[in-house]
């Protein structure tokens, strides 16, 4: 077979693929003439094999809760530095004190293994210690963050029904028939309980957190997290320095999938948690913080990466690490960072809060990014798996787009009080042992022959900007709330290259 075709419009390699899907097609339909057309395997058996092993190498995930994890931290470094907040500095062994004594006042206001509590409280060591203390009373979070508007809030709490919300005087009040824990006027009761180590706690199965993203139908999905999904993103992957030489920035939104690595990242391993004042990430404030804590690790979304290397570049002469998610990297960004400043660790990372965050981690290398039209997103991490698949869920080929797949340690037990969404996304495995599940991400990509995904934009309407997950679905329905409102649509509009915009139309 010859085949003719445009210099200009397509590689070598490109076409030299399609014509060798030509001819194995030829053969299965020789072969097994009565086949259907969809269900013929289009790969060949060493391509099979490198796509099984580009997908993941199953490992034990952790077998200790969160609460465990830290607790046996704080025990190994009681007197290391856990949080730097402002000028307030919270060793280990006090942070697990602190936990301890809100996790027994939680449990005597009735909090139970199993239940759900919302944190409600302000970026601050004392919610980290709230968070701690919901996880060793064996319950799961929500975090309610103060900066959302008070309506969503109580929408989150409808779908959560907590047991408990934990709260400070001065905000906002929501609407719960829950009990109301205020640590701000309830903290000398706190401090008169024991600090010792509390006998409840999480396993490793149990939900740690539900973390909420945009929902299509007007309402936010709910996504339910195991203590062992969370923890298989920074416990025995080596993808950053956890250790007790990190000091890892914490700014992230705290209702963000991203906080959970900010946070329980360098807590279980003995670094140091600086957390950003205030509820807004603040670009001059990061910068700051940087300096002045010798701060050696940043994740943030690519725009946040974009906007520090051009006004603050010198935040990157002095950190070891970074790392960009979210959304599409800016090569020519990146090639700057890695040329401008050749000891800094950098990578680009992918995944949904179904996966925890991060389910593949790429390392950039200085000069790859140069001239590149964009940045991998890599492979998974251990214990994770990321497949590549066509409409039928068969694999697809190096190189061919498909809808990207995700599965693991790190997969969500489901949305809740959702059961239908949750059966539609997460579905049985085929390439996993029985009974295993994957996430449909509805997320187009590729592997490149390298062995690394390569991200293409999403399969269906939701939007990713600026590290947000977007459903146009729940703007349009909170429009099309308003009387006067008779249609509505919202769209991103790129009026100017890299200046993407999220713009509703209304009738």
């Amino acid at each position: 077979i010859t085949v003719e075709y445009a210099t200009d419009l397509y590689a070598p390699e490109t076409v030299g693929r399609l014509l060798d899907r030509m001819l194995l097609l030829l053969e299965c339909a020789a072969t097994a003439p009565d086949s259907r057309v969809g269900a013929m395997a289009l790969l060949h058996e060493d391509e099979r094999a490198l796509l099984t092993a580009w997908a993941g190498e199953p490992t034990a995930g952790p077998e200790l809760g969160l609460d465990g994890l830290f607790a046996g931290q704080a025990a190994r470094s009681p007197e290391a530095t856990a949080l730097v907040f402002e000028d307030q500095v919270v060793s280990y062994g006090e942070l697990d004190v602190w936990s301890n004594r809100l996790a027994r006042h939680l449990t005597g206001r009735g909090v139970r293994p199993g239940d759900l509590v919302g944190v409600h409280v302000e970026r601050s060591p004392q919610m980290v210690a709230a968070l701690l203390a919901v996880l060793k009373a064996g319950a799961g979070y929500t975090m309610l963050d103060p900066l959302f508007p008070v309506e969503r809030l109580n929408g989150v709490l409808a779908q959560v029904a907590p047991a408990a919300v934990l709260t400070q005087t001065h905000l906002a009040s929501l609407s719960t028939e829950a009990v109301v824990v205020d640590l701000t006027a309830e903290i000398a009761e706190i401090s008169g309980l024991s600090g010792a180590p509390v006998e409840t706690g999480g396993s490793p199965e149990s939900v740690a957190c539900v973390m909420f993203t945009s929902g299509s139908t007007g309402l936010p999905k709910g996504v339910m997290a195991s203590h062992r999904a969370l923890a298989a993103t920074f416990v025995g992957p080596d993808y950053l320095a956890f250790g007790p030489e990190q000091t890892f920035l914490q700014c992230s939104p705290v209702s963000w999938d991203a906080f959970a690595l900010e946070v329980f990242g360098p807590l279980l391993h003995g670094g140091v948690c600086v957390l950003q004042p205030g509820q807004h990430t603040d670009p001059y404030l990061v910068a700051e913080l940087v300096e002045k804590h010798q701060v050696t690790t940043l994740q943030m979304s690519a725009s946040l990466f974009n906007h520090m290397l051009d006004e603050y570049p010198a935040v990157f002469g002095e950190i070891r690490e970074a790392m960009t998610a979210g959304e599409a990297a800016s090569p020519a960004h990146v090639a700057r960072a890695l040329a401008d400043h050749p000891q800094l660790h950098l990578l680009n990372g992918y995944g949904p809060a179904e996966s925890m965050g991060f389910t593949t981690v790429f390392v950039i290398e200085p000069g790859a990014a140069a001239g590149a039209a964009s940045i991998p997103v890599g492979g998974p991490l251990s214990g994770k798996h990321a497949y590549v698949l066509d409409a039928n869920l068969e694999l697809v080929a190096p190189g061919v787009p498909g809808e990207l797949y995700v599965a693991g340690h790190g997969l969500a037990h489901g949305y809740i009080g959702q059961s239908a969404l949750t059966a539609d996304r997460f579905v049985a495995n085929p390439y996993g042992p029985a009974g295993a599940r994957m996430y449909r991400t509805g997320d187009l990509a590729r592997w490149n022959k390298q062995g690394a995904l390569e991200y293409l934009g999403r399969g269906d309407e939701q939007i990713k900007l600026r590290g947000f997950r977007i459903e146009p679905g729940e703007i349009e329905a909170a429009l099309m709330a308003h009387p006067a409102v008779v249609q509505a649509a919202a769209v991103v509009r790129e009026d100017r290259p890299g200046d993407k915009r999220l713009v509703a139309y209304v009738v």
